[in-house]
This record gives C-alpha cells, sequence and structure tokens, in this order.
C-alpha cells in the first residue's frame, strides 16, 4: 500500500511539473510589434517617446513617436499611483500587461509600479538601469 501512494505522489509531482514548463512564456515585443499580441499579455519593451499628465490625473506615456503619431502608449491612472509618477520620457521601459486596441492603436493599463521598469535611460537620464516603479523626487 506505501507502495502505491508513493507512486501516485510520484506521478501527480511529475504531472506538475510538465505543467509548469508548459506554461507559455510572456513574449517580449517592440512598440511596433505591439498590435500583433492583442488580447494577449505581453512585454513590450522601448523608449517612451512623450509623458502627459491630464487634468484629471491620467499619465499617457507614448512610444514610437510622440502623440499623435506614436504607435503603442501605457495610461497610468493617478488612484493607481498613490506616490504620483515617476519621469519616463527618453527612457526604454519595458511594461508588462494585456495589449488592448484603442482608436486604432494599441494600448495597455499599467495598474501597479510593478508592471513598468525601467531598462537604459539617455544620455540626459538619470535613473537607475534597474529602477522598477520609483517616484523620482
Amino acid at each position: 500500500m506505501k507502495n502505491i501512494f508513493h507512486a501516485f505522489l510520484a506521478v501527480l509531482l511529475l504531472a506538475f511539473t510538465v505543467q509548469a514548463e508548459d506554461a507559455p512564456a510572456i513574449p517580449v515585443v517592440t512598440p511596433q510589434e505591439a498590435a500583433s499580441q492583442e488580447g494577449k499579455q505581453a512585454k513590450v519593451k522601448g523608449v517612451v517617446d512623450g509623458q502627459k499628465t491630464s487634468a484629471k490625473g491620467i499619465t499617457y506615456l507614448n512610444f514610437g513617436g510622440k502623440f499623435p503619431n506614436h504607435v503603442f502608449s501605457c495610461v497610468l491612472r493617478a488612484k493607481d499611483f498613490p506616490d504620483g509618477v515617476s519621469p519616463y520620457e527618453g527612457k526604454e521601459v519595458e511594461v508588462t500587461g494585456l495589449i488592448k486596441m484603442y482608436e486604432g492603436k494599441p494600448s495597455m493599463d499599467i495598474k501597479s509600479p510593478d508592471q513598468i521598469r525601467v531598462v537604459a535611460v539617455d544620455s540626459a537620464g538619470s535613473a537607475p538601469a534597474s529602477s522598477v516603479g520609483e517616484v523620482e523626487r
């Protein structure tokens, strides 16, 4: 009976291991490729070409050009960033989340600082290469 139990546990462990290995990796795409991931979780890596905060506290990060000529955007709401939104313009960032289309262009809602990571900055920037959703004061 003990051997049957151990065999059952071994099969169960193997099944969970195989299932974990089959989990699809989140693809990393450029802002120009983001539309191909519509409706899917993805990581988009690129330089923020424009950043603007509206009077309602909504911050827009535009990639692949400044608004309205951008190819991809991220939307950050003040309620999700109580400490404020860091300045990202000119920095290379990687954002992770669900890609949706808005007015014919791919977009992503950023609801947590953990969804955005600074990868690199231009020569005028000063953020550390590994900062994650940090507020610069």
